[in-house]
């Protein structure tokens, strides 16, 4: 009788899978937020608003309380995902969200494990009571099967640099290319350096007074600069020697962005805001940028139609994901709240001075 042959289970030449340990989602300390950028900058997805700075200007100007979640493989482990978030305390409804004033970007995490245990850590503050509402406000999707519901209100607008301000220029429609002309033929003329951060200021103070919204405070501007350092700038133009249009422009990741822009109404016929945008994307390029970003706006505006007016631009939507506290039902579009309609009609009427004073304490609201 011959003797039994005995076939293992598993052979050896097979690999065993390994369970994965679930995912540690925790606090990250603000004295490590190193580690968080050093994580965000291993992403090639990752935009201005993930870097760490926006917690120390939130919580430095505005008093914004913070919560910038990370999830590991098990406590202590390197990081697999970064979730940032601000609760902004407005009086009746406070709520949290990734990002303030006009931030946004994708849900940065290794895979969906990671981003649904961030997401779901963050549903849990508002199961807790922590606020009102969860606003996500993130380029791309979420994984999918979570109570999050999505409206659409933002977008940014990309435009791909050319590899030289003569193929920037070039790749500009004709009309567009006249207009910048118009613009350097009337005087206006370009300049760049925080020195100008005062009359810029001034420039943008004048415009949202103008249209009744809460100016953020200087202070913010400063404590930007301050803590983006030298991938940070002030670009403005000139017209009889008088600052009368500007921007705040930040750079990171091959992506130049521009988080606030404003000309005076007086330079409009002057195209000045053709120029100004000229002269960014040639900024771009000077400090090793090929994308730009031109900033958030929401749908079916002005200053939406302007953005896409340049040839070769691509609208990216920025979804409003949504998690809710049980009879809480969020209002995103301003025009939507009685509230704010009402605030608009204030703020255009009150003295300059009266209005800077107040629009900083406002502003932390509406982060």
């Amino acid at each position: 009788m011959s003797a039994a042959v005995v076939v293992p289970l598993v052979p050896q030449s097979y690999a065993v899978p390994l369970l994965r340990p679930a995912p540690s989602v925790e606090l990250l300390p603000r004295e490590q937020g190193a580690a968080w950028d050093a994580y965000v900058a291993r992403r090639a997805d990752a935009t201005l608003y993930h870097l760490h700075a926006w917690r120390d200007v939130a919580e430095r100007v505005y008093g914004i309380p913070t919560t910038f979640l990370v999830a590991r493989d098990g406590s202590g482990g390197p990081l697999r995902g970064v979730l940032p978030l601000f609760r902004i305390p407005r009086p009746t409804m406070p709520y949290l969200t990734t990002g303030i004033f006009g931030a946004y970007g994708k849900l940065l995490a290794d895979d969906d494990v990671y981003a649904r245990a961030l997401l779901n850590a963050a549903m849990q503050r508002i199961d807790l009571g922590d606020a009102s509402y969860l606003h996500l406000k993130l380029l791309g999707g979420v994984p999918a099967e979570l109570p999050l519901q999505r409206q659409d209100v933002w977008v940014t607008v990309r435009r791909r640099l050319e590899s030289s301000d003569a193929a920037i220029f070039a790749g500009l429609s004709s009309g567009m290319r006249n207009k910048i002309r118009h613009a350097q033929r009337a005087g206006l003329t370009f300049h760049r350096g925080q020195a100008d951060l005062d009359a810029f200021y001034e420039v943008l103070s004048t415009n949202m007074r103008r249209k009744g919204a809460p100016i953020y405070g200087k202070q913010f501007f400063e404590s930007l600069l301050e803590s983006f350092g030298d991938r940070a700038d002030i670009v403005t133009l000139r017209h009889q020697g008088r600052v009368v249009s500007g921007a705040l422009v930040a750079w990171t990741h091959g992506t130049l962005y521009v988080p606030f822009s404003s000309s005076l109404p007086s330079v409009f016929p002057l195209r000045a805001s053709n120029l100004l945008w000229w002269e960014i994307m040639r900024t771009a390029r000077g400090v090793g940028a090929h994308t730009l970003d031109f900033g958030s706006s929401m749908r079916e505006t002005t200053g939406l139609d302007f953005k896409t007016g340049w040839r070769g631009t691509v609208v990216e939507p920025i979804g409003s994901y949504l998690y809710a506290a049980e009879g809480v039902e969020p209002v995103l579009v301003p025009k939507a709240s009685a509230t704010a309609r009402a605030a608009v009609r204030v703020l255009g009427w009150l003295p300059r001075p009266i209005y800077e004073a107040v629009g900083p304490g406002i502003s932390r609201w509406i982060a």
